[in-house]
């Protein structure tokens, strides 16, 4: 009998990316977008559960807290645990997985990413958009080997031969290891359709983010300094919409521009009722969500690689698009608008 596979992210996106790999294999795939979701996701009935903790910002301690408590509602389910952790190794990831995992228990931990051509190499993440090479095992708080992992077969031999006892700690190329190995043989299913009207919000600032705005040619870009766009623009009959957040005035925190964001966006989509939303950084397309009533997702798979789509659990009319802020090759926005466009 199949495993269930729980997975723990510290945003968003990085809890579908790691989630797409299965469900494009065919495994139904329900993702709870705060913790406080976790236990009605948990009941769903799904092989695959992925919870997006929202604890990549902010303190230790309340990352500390937040896992305390994920810990608990898994308590008594059995599966494999996967810990999901940014392939640059950002957040509290020691501090989450001593929540989740005792120091004696056994560990194979690596965040590469092949097909996004990030690597680890000499026990440190090097490759796309990473300068200088980051050690792992510092980030994992604990003593451990990392093997060097430059394809998915690397990776896939890094996997034990009984899944269950070790904790599994990467990013999506070790999701999509461990999905090849749960379901070999993918279920066909039909490819995912983009539909307009379409609202396309991006909160991150990330450099690859913003190389693939400018890539963008015929779309109109509106700016939202601090995450704020006031007024907003007149209703139009124009079928997709591309705002941005941007650096304002005064700084303010990224907590404060991400809830600013969300609302703003939130407007938008009230507005254009749109068909498709496309969410683009962690923090902001959790709190657009959380403002949107929407807790529960099914992952349908990607689109691109590192873009998963997915659909609202709670029978809205709404197919949700993501990326994390630095994933991606110059032209993925462009590719996006012309799934929308059929162009």
């Amino acid at each position: 009998m199949r495993k269930r596979v729980h997975i723990v992210a510290d945003d968003l996106t990085g809890a579908l990316d790691s989630a797409a790999t299965f469900a494009a294999r065919g495994a139904r795939v329900r993702v709870a977008c705060r913790p406080a979701d976790l236990p009605e996701a948990l009941a769903s009935g799904a092989e695959v559960i992925a919870v997006a903790t929202g604890t990549r910002d902010g303190s230790e301690a309340r990352a500390i807290d937040v896992l305390r408590q994920v810990a608990h509602d898994l308590a008594g389910h059995d599966g494999i645990l996967f810990k999901k952790i940014d392939s640059r190794l950002k957040g509290h990831i020691g501090a989450e997985l001593a929540q989740l995992a005792p120091p004696d228990t056994p560990l194979v931990a690596n965040p590469a990413i092949p097909k996004l051509g990030r690597f680890c190499l000499d026990g440190a993440v090097t490759g796309a958009g990473v300068p200088d090479p980051i050690p792992v095992a510092p980030h994992i708080g604990r003593a451990i080997s990392v093997s060097d992992a430059r394809t998915q077969e690397d990776l896939a031999a890094q996997l034990p031969a009984e899944l269950g006892r070790t904790v599994l700690v990467g990013a999506a190329g070790l999701a999509e290891t461990l999905a090849l190995r749960l379901w070999p043989h993918p279920a066909p299913c039909a490819p995912t359709r983009l539909e307009l009207p379409a609202l396309l919000a991006i909160g991150s600032r990330d450099p690859v983010t913003v190389a693939q705005i400018d890539a963008l040619q015929a779309v109109p870009v509106l700016e939202a300094p601090n995450g704020e766009l006031d007024p907003l623009p007149l209703p139009t009959e124009a079928p997709l919409a591309l705002v941005r957040m941007t650096a304002g005035p005064v700084p303010v925190s990224g907590a404060e521009a991400g809830a600013a964001f969300a609302k703003t966006v939130a407007k938008m989509q009230a507005r254009m009722q749109p068909a498709t939303l496309f969410a683009c950084g962690g923090e902001s397309a959790a709190a657009l969500l959380e403002r949107l009533g929407i807790g529960q997702l099914d992952v349908l798979g990607e689109l691109l690689p590192g873009v998963p789509v997915s659909r609202s659990a709670n029978g809205q009319r709404l197919t949700l698009v993501t990326k994390s802020g630095g994933f991606g090759a110059a032209d993925t926005l462009v590719k996006l608008v012309k799934m929308l466009t059929n162009d």
